[in-house]
């Protein structure tokens, strides 16, 4: 197996992974809001008791609060619903597959009991990635034919 193809076999328990930043679905979102500043994260876990029941974006900020929110107004208005989860047990190849089809930045991943355990991000899967390509891959142009032969200057 070549190190390309393990890299994406491997399990998201052995890939770095953030540890959630939880809050309640009553939480004012002017109160979420500033947490986020605080902890100097861009996604918020939002539960139920200890179950996932949404996700809080950076994104959801700018296009579902931003100018038209009171801060006092609770998160489960302002939330993605029903996020898509994964779990420590999906490889890389599959968590890759379902954000990229889902056009998902952000995969929370929850233990048997729905609860938040650990969130994975379109970041941390190319950092961990790109870790197992040698540096000429990493660099490539993505449109080779239109690097130059000469160096700049000359």
């Amino acid at each position: 197996m070549s190190i390309k193809t393990k890299a994406l076999s491997e399990k998201l328990g052995h890939v770095v992974r953030t540890k959630p930043v939880c809050v309640q679905e009553d939480l004012p979102v002017g109160k979420a809001l500033e947490l986020m500043r605080q902890k100097g994260v861009h996604c918020l876990m939002v539960c139920k008791g200890s179950k996932l029941t949404g996700i809080f974006t950076d994104r959801d900020h700018l296009l579902k609060v931003l100018g038209q929110a009171k801060g006092d107004e609770p998160m489960s208005r302002f939330m993605t619903p029903s996020p898509v989860i994964g779990s420590v047990e999906q490889t890389v190849g599959e968590t890759v597959e379902t954000m990229s089809a889902k056009g998902l930045r952000n995969l929370p991943l929850v233990d048997e009991a729905g609860a938040p355990t650990s969130l994975v991000t379109v970041d941390t899967l190319i950092r961990y990635l790109a870790d197992h390509f040698p540096a000429e891959v990493v660099n490539r142009s993505p449109a080779p034919h239109l690097v130059s032969d000469e160096a700049d200057g000359a």
